[in-house]
C-alpha cells in the first residue's frame, strides 16, 4: 500500500512540473511574440522615416552659375544675385516655396571716425525660391512654375531687399558674405564669396 501511494506522489510531482513546464513555455512563446511585434514596428517606422528623410536630404540644389546681376552703390535697394541650379538627386517634386534662402553679410561699421573702432555687424536678408523659372523664363516670376523637376536647370534672380523690403544685407566693394540655401525639413548648403573692388554685374561670385 505505501508503495502504491508512493508511486501515486511521483505521478503528481511529475504532472505538476509538466503544467508548469507548459505555462513557461506558454509565457515565453507570448514575450517572444510581443518582442517580435515591436521590433517590427520599430523597424517599419525607422524605415518610413528613413525614405521620407532621403528624400527630402537629396533634394538640395546643385549650384551651377552664382553672379552679380546687380549692385546698388546707395544701398540695397537693387542689389541682386544670380543662380542657376538643378536638383540632380531629387526623387520626387519639391514645391519652390519649400527651397530657402538666406544672405548673411559681414558688413564694416566704418562710415564715420567715431566708427573706427567699432568692428564688424552681420546683416541678414531672407526669402524663397518662389520667383525662380525654368531658363526659357525671366528667372524673377512668382507665378511661372510651383514646383521643381528633378534634374531640370532653373533660374533665380534673388532680391536683397527681401522679405518684403526688410532685408538688411547690402553689397558692398571688399566684402565677404555666405550665401545659404536649404530644403524645407532637409540639408543646408552654403556659398561662401567676396565682392571685391570694382566689382560688375556679371562678376563670378565662385571664382
Amino acid at each position: 500500500m505505501e508503495e502504491k501511494l508512493r508511486h501515486d506522489n511521483v505521478a503528481e510531482v511529475a504532472l505538476s512540473a509538466m503544467v508548469s513546464m507548459i505555462m513557461i513555455l506558454l509565457f515565453s512563446a507570448i514575450i517572444a511574440g510581443m518582442a517580435l511585434m515591436m521590433i517590427e514596428q520599430a523597424f517599419m517606422e525607422s524605415r518610413t522615416h528613413s525614405v521620407d528623410q532621403s528624400e527630402t536630404l537629396n533634394s538640395i540644389p546643385y549650384v551651377v552659375v552664382f553672379e552679380l546681376e546687380e549692385l546698388d552703390t546707395t544701398g540695397n535697394t537693387n542689389d541682386r544675385l544670380y543662380i542657376m541650379f538643378k536638383l540632380p538627386y531629387s526623387s520626387n517634386t519639391i514645391p519652390d516655396t519649400n527651397v530657402k534662402w538666406a544672405l548673411m553679410c559681414d558688413i564694416n561699421d566704418y562710415s564715420t571716425p567715431q566708427q573706427t573702432n567699432s568692428g564688424h555687424t552681420l546683416e541678414y536678408s531672407s526669402g524663397d525660391f518662389d520667383a525662380a523659372t525654368d531658363l526659357t523664363g525671366n528667372a524673377e516670376d512668382d507665378a511661372a512654375i510651383n514646383e521643381f523637376v528633378q534634374g531640370t536647370y532653373y533660374h533665380i534672380i534673388i532680391q536683397l531687399s527681401e522679405p518684403d523690403g526688410a532685408g538688411d544685407c547690402d553689397l558692398v566693394e571688399d566684402m565677404a558674405a555666405t550665401l545659404v540655401i536649404i530644403v524645407e525639413n532637409g540639408r543646408t548648403t552654403e556659398l561662401d564669396f567676396y565682392v571685391p573692388t570694382d566689382a560688375m554685374p556679371g562678376y563670378d561670385l565662385m571664382s
